[in-house]
């Protein structure tokens, strides 16, 4: 695949009526989608850098999206419930020249300094500037992570890292005229990215989850006839609480795609029933290579699944084009350790070279540190443990999810596999609280008291949790992933 905008205009010649988009219930066609986006990319002017969006679910920001990248540009999402302070520490390390805004949800007060044009102002007749992708090295997009320091962390992704990317996932999902691909992740989530550009690139038509369209998330995918879904496995959870998850009730999905956080066993049954037609693919990869990077599809036939000490799916095997190794704390090959990656689509540093520092191993010698920026040959350090089963990667958790209580070292991950283990258990986070270990947990007929009992038999006592509480439902950010600060703070 070329560029990602080239490919996008491709598209549009080819299929100019086709339906690009559809979002509050409104269809909108490639032609259509692509003169919006002119019209922005006029506005902005040629190569204008990096362009904040403050988006919202409406036709304008997908325009906005698509015209930052036609200008030759890098869409940097801003989200309109970010408080004050995380948005001027955005601004402040990305130094965005122009934010779009799509609504109202730009305070001039924080965004003082920068030129806010809105993003849904009329186009008119006006032509195309030239712009557009100057080099595959040129920033495609920026998004930002949470930070050990307090501070989010800028990942800016370059188109060559997309490019490679995209046109794997294209051809692996069969993406194409007449797929529908459902888009629910927030765009500050790096989901968002293949959801949009995988569609758009493919020619496959974008189905927005607008309002509260994605609180009911089966029914959603049913009455769009959805083909292709990339989502956390937390909405299989909500689907089974919601008892929408019967046999067969998804017929037209085919693609089934899960990620940001461990897929369980239990939980890919469940959902296999509900789309017997669909292949279900465990993924995972982190927003600084690009999306998905390592992932494993389920066999068809259950008796086939790999078992695995923690009853998750693995999470497989890099792609093709890239390479993993799998590290010791000192840097050496290990059977359990910290996950390494590199390849095209690693990314080429932090918007802050400050935050590079203790991310990345000298390719030739991956147990040295680099100093300063990367090269293109070095690995980069995911701070997530694995562990290889049968030449599988199994995830484990985090490398720094390890705590030390009373003298003793706890991981968490393993605590919260002896949970998982216990039939009834449908989530389980473990945090550590005032010194001691509480265990947050949702589950159908089973009592603290008989978690107690079943972990006691299986670990250390001081690795039994003190504290058990039964929740209906885990709580969870709003990338849909497990909120683990907000359990340590309740």
């Amino acid at each position: 695949m070329h560029d990602v905008v080239t490919a996008i205009e491709e598209q549009v010649g080819c299929g100019p009526d086709r339906i690009a988009l559809r979002v509050a219930d409104q269809e909108h066609t490639y032609a259509e989608l692509w003169r919006a986006a002119g019209g922005i990319a006029s506005r902005l002017g040629p190569r204008p850098g990096r362009v904040g969006l403050v988006f919202r679910r409406e036709f304008p920001t997908y325009a906005a999206y698509l015209g930052i990248l036609r200008a030759g540009g890098a869409v940097l999402p801003i989200g309109q419930r970010w408080p004050a302070k995380r948005v001027r520490e955005v601004l402040d390390g990305a130094a965005p020249g122009t934010v779009l805004v799509d609504g109202d949800g730009a305070d001039p007060a924080v965004y003082e300094g920068v030129r806010l044009l809105s993003a849904a102002e009329p186009i008119g007749d006006r032509e195309h500037l030239a712009g557009g992708v100057a080099s595959l090295a040129q920033e495609a997009y920026v998004l930002h992570t949470s930070g050990s320091t307090g501070r989010p962390k800028g990942v800016p992704v370059d188109h060559r890292a997309l490019s490679a990317y995209l046109t794997y996932v294209v051809d692996r999902y069969e993406l194409g005229p007449g797929c529908r691909m459902a888009q629910a992740a927030d765009l500050t989530f790096d989901a968002s990215v293949f959801e949009i550009l995988a569609a758009w690139a493919s020619g496959a038509t974008l189905v927005v989850a607008a309002g509260r369209s994605w609180r009911a998330p089966v029914r959603f995918l049913a009455e769009h006839g959805i083909t292709h879904l990339d989502t956390v496995p937390s909405v299989i959870g909500i689907a089974r609480r919601m008892r929408a998850l019967g046999p067969g009730v998804l017929p037209e999905l085919r693609w089934s795609m899960f990620g940001g956080e461990q897929l369980t066993y239990d939980a890919a049954s469940a959902w296999s029933a509900a789309a017997p037609g669909s292949v279900v693919e465990n993924n995972y990869g982190p927003t600084e290579l690009a999306g998905v990077c390592v992932n494993y599809r389920l066999p068809r036939d259950p008796a086939l699944w790999p078992e695995t000490d923690n009853g998750t799916v693995p999470i497989g095997t890099a792609y093709p084009h890239l390479e993993e190794v799998v590290l010791s704390p000192e840097g050496f090959l290990a059977v359990d350790g910290e996950l390494c990656v590199r390849g095209p689509q690693r990314f080429a540093g932090y918007v802050d070279p400050a935050d590079d520092a203790g991310r990345f191993l000298r390719g030739a010698a991956p147990h040295v540190s680099v100093d300063g920026r990367p090269a293109p040959e070095d690995w980069y350090r995911t701070g997530d443990r694995v562990r290889r089963q049968d030449g599988l990667l199994v995830h484990r958790g985090r490398v720094d999810r390890q705590v030390k209580l009373r003298g003793y070292r706890v991981e968490l991950d393993e605590v919260e596999a002896a949970v998982r283990g216990r039939a009834g258990v449908r989530e389980v986070a473990v945090v550590v609280v005032d010194s001691q270990l509480v265990a947050t947990y949702a589950a159908d007929g089973v009592t603290g008291a008989d978690l107690r009992a079943h972990v006691a038999s299986l670990v250390p006592d001081y690795m039994v949790p003190a504290v058990w509480r039964q929740v209906e439902t885990l709580p969870l950010t709003q990338s849909g992933k497990l909120d683990r600060v907000f359990l340590e703070r309740a």
